[in-house]
């Protein structure tokens, strides 16, 4: 977290610009300390900074800006409507980019691109921001047969290879329960567990990955013999809620303790009963759920 003083100097920004941005054009919301300073997030700086570079270099409107930027945090946490016309990402040129190089299964530029904007951007902003649109219209023009099969694995494994990365990066805490993240048997969609994975190992937590598709029958001998505490999955319709159903009965069985946490379009609400919690793709859920762990 930084104060306004170290936020202008990282930006390049008059303090005061921050300001009017802020409360002027509800442009971000900064955390406060008990006597009132703000504090703000490494995602609070790269809004900033994605904010001066469409006024500044684009010529964009400030009013306009903040729009894009919050109609595109309003379109990853809401559910698609495919009648809903497509809106501008604020970082729509990174992810055409991308787009162009995947299309054209050009792994070199595809790499390269990937490389160019996580020295740009924080890697959560790449991660969420730019690699979510990127997969969701992927699998759009996959769908729509613009794809083949074959485009979507190449991207889909450089993409896990990235996120596999960074999983290594962060340290884990032998203080906090062991958690193991996985698709029920018939899902083969990745990217919210990956996601989620994610924000559990910057956060200390070892957790190991399965992955998609991953059969029921051995896995509560897994989780005994690993001393999991907590199951991480993850469904992209809720068609498959009755197989986490089972998952979650035979699983509870080996531990009382064990905790479970549902992720993926296929929620259909935020909710926690008991051990059982519901998120929705939402870091803020995810920090929210996360402060009230009695870990």
């Amino acid at each position: 977290m930084y104060n306004i003083k170290a936020a202008a100097k990282i930006l390049d920004m008059p303090k005061v610009t921050i300001r009017s941005w802020e409360t002027r054009y509800d442009a971000i919301t900064p955390a406060r300390t008990e006597s009132g300073h703000r504090l703000y997030s490494d995602q609070n700086l790269e809004d900033l900074k994605w904010l001066k570079i469409q006024v500044q270099e684009k010529g964009m409107k400030i009013s306009q800006a903040v729009q894009q930027l919050h109609l595109s945090r309003k379109k990853f946490h809401s559910k698609p409507d495919e009648t809903e016309e497509r809106i501008d990402q604020p970082y729509d040129k990174q992810i055409q980019e991308l787009y162009a190089a995947a299309a054209e299964m050009d792994t070199e530029r595809f790499n390269y691109l990937l490389d160019l904007n996580f020295s740009l951007f924080h890697y959560r902003t790449v991660f969420f921001s730019i690699i979510v649109p990127l997969m969701v219209r992927i699998g759009e023009e996959w769908e729509n047969g613009t794809i083949s099969v074959a485009h979507e694995h190449l991207i889909s494994h450089i993409i896990q290879q990235r996120f596999n990365q960074f999983f290594r990066v962060f340290p884990t805490s032998d203080n906090l329960p062991k958690a193991i993240a996985l698709c029920p048997s018939g899902e083969h969609h990745q990217l919210g567990l990956l996601l989620f994975t994610l924000f559990l190992r910057e956060n200390g937590f070892s957790v190991a990955y399965i992955g998609p598709d991953t059969p029921l029958e051995g896995l509560d001998e897994l989780v005994l013999r690993q001393n999991f505490k907590i199951v991480c999955m993850s469904i992209s319709t809720e068609d498959l809620l009755p197989a986490v159903d089972q998952y979650v009965k035979k699983l509870a069985k080996v531990n009382s303790d064990i905790r479970f946490l549902i992720g993926g379009q296929g929620v259909p609400e935020d909710k926690i009963d008991g051990k059982i919690a519901h998120l929705g793709p939402s870091y803020e859920i995810w920090q929210d759920w996360l402060l009230k762990q009695p870990l």
